[in-house]
């Protein structure tokens, strides 16, 4: 009968353990490595993923617009004319703001304030570029810093008088300001002529405009 003695036993066991215990590290070092490149293959995913997300979202502020011709409103490459720029830029705004498809949104008055703040502080953007464009002669850098102040003045006057007409009993207004002209839009089923009495004598007084320059309408 095969015997081993006690000390051959406990031997055999240690060498058994050693090669065991390095069998289990190479098996462990293999998996952890493909984990790692696993891993490493899915950030290499998420930030491509990332980079054309962020590559997507570097489109002109006027993206909210239909035509993709309009995008070009606020390229400061092509329009150097900063009245040129402004004036394109206010009449997308109006443009978007009284189209039928956007009031019948149902969250119109929520959706245009954004698009309209949303666009002017584009504009803003591309004439802070002239601004801080080395490039940019004297007479053009002065003109620019002006319709910045213009742009904010015109902003904060709309928040008063849009406060204003709300004061007047309707449930929401939104207006658009320029310097010729007014357009408002009100939340009401009905708009009568005393409401429109009413919108008139606030903007009038707040902006100067001329009654036939102000379009009332209304949301319902």
């Amino acid at each position: 009968m095969f015997s081993m003695k006690k000390p051959a036993i406990i031997l055999v066991l240690i060498v058994l353990l050693v090669f065991t215990g390095y069998l289990n590290h190479n098996l462990t070092k293999q998996a952890l490595s493909k984990v790692s490149n696993d891993y490493q293959k899915h950030e290499e995913m998420e930030l491509a993923e990332g980079i054309f997300l962020e590559d997507n979202n570097l489109v002109p502020t006027i993206s909210e617009g239909d035509d993709k011709d309009d995008i070009e409103i606020l390229d400061t490459r092509e329009l150097k004319d900063i009245d040129e720029i402004s004036k394109n830029a206010e009449e997308f705004i109006e443009e978007t703001i009284v189209r039928e498809d956007s009031l019948r949104s149902k969250n119109y008055f929520i959706e245009q304030r954004l698009s309209r703040d949303k666009l002017r502080a584009g504009l803003i953007d591309r004439l802070n570029e002239i601004v801080n464009n080395d490039n940019t002669i004297d007479e053009m850098r002065t003109e620019a810093q002006k319709k910045i102040m213009e742009i904010g003045e015109i902003s904060e006057k709309e928040l008063v008088v849009e406060g204003l007409i709300k004061a007047k009993g309707f449930e929401d207004v939104l207006i658009f300001l320029t310097k010729e002209s007014a357009k408002v839009v009100v939340s009401i089923d009905e708009l009568s002529e005393q409401d429109v009495v009413k919108i008139l004598d606030v903007v009038i007084t707040e902006t100067n405009l001329e009654a036939s320059n102000i379009k009332i309408m209304k949301k319902n």
